[in-house]
């Protein structure tokens, strides 16, 4: 017998109740109930679809939601939640066609247009994004959800600035409901300014207030990754797993910070463990693979060896085809690691603009312009700064933990601090100061400082005429050994990597660009070759602290048993013994780095160092 709407209403409620209070069993008793009884209900069946879409059943949320567009056509409310569920599962071209039938059905209706920007952002279409939520607000201004994703869309797209401006006007408007979204986006925008400090109080607070929140604790977790006060970052994170102890996120920092710290046991623990909840984390088995053969899980091996990568998404793909290239180096199978290496690299071209052009541009600029050694007033026993530069993968890492070992040494890692420097100062001769400033702000004092920021090879000249006492260190690895590294690592942020021509031809630019350098600033620039310092260390390591002008110490031989924080691909790696076993393994991918091979040949220099 059929129950009457306002019936079947009352029990939507209470259904929905229940789902709140996390009595999703109950809930769905009552939503299957209801359905053997009159399954002909919009209200029934969307309540019920939009259930299991919360509870992540999409293939059942979906068979529902297609029913109703079949049997109320006119109503775009099931239109809508399939597009969100394509969306959430990464199939944004289906996502969009549905929501173009929807556009047909109704133009004018403002979530179908907070749906289409939703989209639009998801893909990095910006400027789409935003049309459509300004449509959306324009419809229905009072709605604060929309001007939320408007400042989201906003920050996403670099206008800081006006996103600030909207999120501080809903903040004073005191509509509480919003105020986490809100403070969230705030601590965005000031962690994308670089005002750690002010983002560190906002999202303290949101942890102090909304201790329910998951987002905060993990949000706080990143900024530590990022200023790299990693053992803040373990603590909030451990306080977040007391709270919420299956939420992956924070094990995935967990993860990530012990890579860092040299604890690699604990990192492999956590990423299993990511495995056992979730054996479609692609993100887990790249990072495995970057330090483990999965020898001892037989089954996520298999797995990850049998998947079908053609039907993976863009993101999951590239993921993958980098484990499997890894796993297959590993296994010394040369053929299909080069098979996969270049599947990985070439689906990370489909999204992104090779930085090549930005790199040599901006080195040929400064090359370009002539400087003689400033006359310092700067003491001779000012601060030494040592500059490591060179190509990635070319050993640095290897020598930044050589060189931290001396106690008086305070490694900056790859700073920014001398481009933004520069780009900052609007007289040149004021570089210097902004960066001995920066430096004071963030890093103890002591009276030798490294910068492993490899591109610095750009600014010799600027760093010749306006830092005294500073030295610089020039890292040349094998070209095609080089080459292949970079092409292997999988770079977030030099998007040059995915190209092997990019990485030969910048190869070649820094290799020429630093040659000249030596000849003009030779008495700052040492030329470090990786292999042979890790052919002989015994030899090489004492000539480079004798350059330096520091006292031998024997530790500088055992850079392995170094303590300190690694953030860069070579994490792992910098925690073995120094081992030459890298040396000449471009051979095994002779085939793919044909293209490199041709335009090094030409190349009287470095032919000679093949």
């Amino acid at each position: 017998m059929k129950k009457n709407n306002l019936e079947i209403i009352q029990k939507i409620q209470i259904a929905k109740q229940k789902q709140k209070l996390g009595k999703f069993e109950e809930a769905e008793k009552i939503y299957q109930e209801l359905l053997f009884i009159n399954n002909d209900s919009f209200d029934l069946n969307f309540s019920y679809a939009l259930f299991c879409k919360d509870l992540k059943k999409f293939l059942l949320a979906k068979k529902l939601l297609v029913n109703l567009t079949k049997k109320f056509p006119s109503i775009i409310n099931p239109y809508i939640s399939i597009a969100e569920i394509l969306r959430i599962e990464n199939r944004f071209e289906e996502a969009e066609k549905v929501l173009l039938i929807a556009k047909n059905i109704d133009s004018s209706n403002s979530d179908l247009m907070y749906n289409f920007s939703l989209l639009y952002s998801s893909t990095k279409k910006y400027d789409l994004s935003l049309n459509y939520i300004n449509k959306a607000i324009d419809l229905s201004n009072n709605i604060d959800i929309y001007k939320i994703l408007k400042a989201d869309v906003l920050i996403r797209s670099g206008q800081l600035d006006k996103a600030l401006l909207i999120l501080k006007i809903l903040k004073n408007s005191n509509i509480n409901t919003k105020q986490l979204q809100i403070n969230i986006l705030i601590s965005e925008i000031y962690m994308r300014n670089k005002k750690f400090s002010e983002a560190e109080k906002v999202l303290i607070q949101i942890v102090k207030n909304y201790s329910n929140s998951k987002i905060g604790y993990l949000n706080l977790s990143q900024l530590y990754l990022i200023t790299k006060e990693l053992n803040k970052g373990i603590n909030v994170l451990k306080s977040g797993l007391n709270l919420f102890p299956n939420y992956i996120p924070f094990y995935k920092n967990l993860a990530l910070i012990y890579k860092s710290t040299g604890q690699i046991k604990l990192a492999k623990d956590y990423h299993l463990l990511i495995l056992k909840n979730n054996k479609f984390d692609f993100n887990s088995y790249y990072e495995l693979s970057s330090f483990y053969d999965f020898k001892d899980h037989p089954e996520e091996l298999k797995f990850l060896l049998n998947i079908n990568i053609d039907k993976l998404n863009l993101s999951s793909k590239i993921l993958t085809a980098f484990a499997l290239s890894n796993i297959y180096h590993k296994r010394k199978e040369y053929k299909k690691s080069s098979f996969f290496l270049k599947l990985a690299n070439d689906e990370s071209l489909k999204s992104c603009i090779s930085s090549y052009e930005t790199r040599v541009k901006n080195a040929e600029f400064f090359r370009s312009i002539e400087f003689t050694k400033s006359k310092c007033d700067i003491s001779k026993n000012a601060n030494q700064f040592i500059f490591i530069v060179g190509m990635p993968r070319s050993g640095s890492t290897l020598l930044e933990n050589i060189l931290s070992l001396n106690e008086k040494v305070v490694d900056m890692g790859e700073i920014d601090f001398l481009e933004e420097s520069i780009k900052e100062t609007k007289d040149i001769d004021q570089v210097f100061n902004s960066y001995n400033m920066k430096k004071f702000e963030k890093f103890k004092s002591s009276s030798i400082y490294t910068d492993k920021n490899l591109f610095n090879y750009a600014y010799c000249p600027i760093i010749y005429k306006y830092f005294p006492n500073a030295k610089i260190i020039f890292c040349l690895r094998n070209s095609l050994d080089n080459i292949l590294s970079i092409y292997r690592a999988k770079f977030r942020n030099q998007t040059f990597s995915f190209s092997l021509n990019d990485i030969t031809n910048l190869y070649i630019h820094h290799f020429e660009i630093m040659q000249e350098y030596k000849n003009k600033y030779g008495e700052i620039i040492y030329e470090y070759n990786y292999e042979e310092l890790v052919e002989k260390p015994s030899l090489e390591i004492p000539k480079i602290i004798k350059w330096l002008g520091w006292e031998w110490d024997e530790r500088y031989l055992s850079p392995h048993k170094n303590k300190r924080n690694v953030f860069t691909a070579s994490s792992s790696q910098v925690r073995q013994k120094i081992y030459s076993s890298s040396i000449g393994i471009w051979k095994e991918y002779k085939q793919l780095l044909a293209p490199s091979i041709d335009i090094i040949n030409k190349n009287i220099l470095l032919k000679e160092r093949i």
